[in-house]
């Protein structure tokens, strides 16, 4: 293993092997700028290498998209990730002087190359969403080393699904949608479940579980003054300070009202039981999210419960949902109390099987995760801090 190189109180270390390598390169003299991304949305963790090569590294190693980059980063002695990355595309290879040019490495996690070159092909019987993730993961993308899968919130009712050859991001993302948060009680609120690589582990689990999580860092919009402060990496070293702070999106009612933020409905329709909730429910508080009267049962990040948009405006008094947003699904419609394979002409002619006993649940909780999710969205800023994977 090469040893780690000190830069301002960040220690890293960056080598490249390859099985058709007699031996490993340490890149950390060539590296002019390292880029990690981890994404909610993402879902796998990826790095971008720009390199100052004048010693032809491409011509010389063969560098043919097969590659693994060990990444070990620390901060001030104390070792915080390690990571390995399949290289899998070199971009931008631009002369910059005689005999020196630069080139871009592009790397992604081993899970996330593995599931480039995986299908599922199994059924999954009444089993809890998170219950078949676990499945997937461990058998299909899992590296077997470093990170395991965390799943802090459980999902509540099985479901049946038949894997027909989804790579397994695929299959994840589908069985995200229906899942529902065993704690979100009587589906009234949103279960926008996520699935991701963070620096230390991968997750399952819905976004407002990320809200209550403690922070791990605080940093401040201010570089130490002091050059031997700054050089030395004494109190404020340059990873505890942000380099720049942009407002992506700060709102756009009009968007917001289309894709259901402030008043959405959920249209279900049963093609057997010949079954239709459609305009106007009478259920109104069962399939239809309305921004002034659900918006403060749902979970929010602290100091931050507030309503942004006036009960007295136009888009607060809204009150038709053809004027906003309506989904329409095919599902499995029983009324309370009811036994879906013994209602009416199915009495006797349909026995229980998968389906019937785990039927898609998802449109209950749709209303309100539709709001979640755009809430989100409609407000985003871009934080850009050094070195803290954490």
């Amino acid at each position: 293993m090469a040893q780690l190189h000190e830069s301002y109180g960040l220690d890293y270390s960056l080598v490249l092997s390859s099985n058709l390598a007699t031996e490993s390169l340490d890149l950390q003299l060539m590296v002019a700028e390292i880029n990690m991304y981890e994404d909610m949305f993402g879902p796998f963790m990826r790095i971008e290498v720009v390199l100052n090569d004048a010693l032809g590294l491409i011509d010389k190693f063969p560098v043919i998209g097969q590659e693994e980059l060990l990444f070990t980063y620390s901060i001030v002695k104390k070792q915080v990730f390690r990571q390995a990355f399949k290289v899998y595309k070199v971009s931008n290879r631009t002369l910059t002087k005689a005999r020196e040019h630069t080139v871009v490495l592009h790397g992604i996690s081993l899970e996330g190359h593995a599931n480039s070159l995986q299908s599922v092909y199994k059924p999954f019987i009444e089993q809890t969403p998170d219950q078949i993730v676990s499945d997937v993961f461990y058998n299909y993308i899992w590296s077997g080393i470093g990170k395991t899968l965390r799943i802090p919130k459980p999902c509540d009712k099985p479901y049946t699904k038949v894997a027909s050859g989804q790579n397994p991001l695929q299959l994840i993302n589908f069985l995200a949608a229906e899942s529902k948060n065993s704690e979100a009680k009587d589906y009234k609120n949103p279960s926008n479940y996520v699935f991701f690589e963070a620096s230390e582990d991968f997750y399952f689990a819905p976004i407002d579980y990320f809200f209550d999580t403690p922070v791990h860092r605080e940093f401040f919009l201010s570089v130490p003054q002091d050059k031997d402060q700054f050089e030395k990496g004494k109190k404020t070293y340059p990873s505890k300070s942000i380099v720049s702070f942009k407002f992506v999106e700060q709102f756009d009612n009009l968007d917001s009202v289309h894709r259901g933020a402030y008043l959405n409905e959920v249209n279900i329709i049963d093609p057997i039981l010949k079954r239709f909730k459609m305009h106007p429910i009478t259920e109104k508080t069962k399939f239809q999210f309305k921004y002034n009267r659900d918006f403060d049962d749902l979970t929010h990040l602290p100091n931050s419960n507030k309503k942004y948009i006036t009960a007295d405006g136009d888009v607060g008094k809204g009150t038709k949902p053809y004027a906003a947003h309506r989904r329409m699904m095919i599902t499995q419609y029983e009324n309370e109390g009811e036994k879906y394979q013994n209602i009416g002409y199915l009495n006797g002619k349909l026995s229980a099987g998968d389906q019937l006993n785990a039927p898609r649940q998802r449109h209950k909780h749709l209303p309100e995760s539709l709001h979640e999710m755009e809430n989100l969205f409609n407000h985003m800023v871009e934080v850009t801090v050094p070195g803290d994977p954490s």
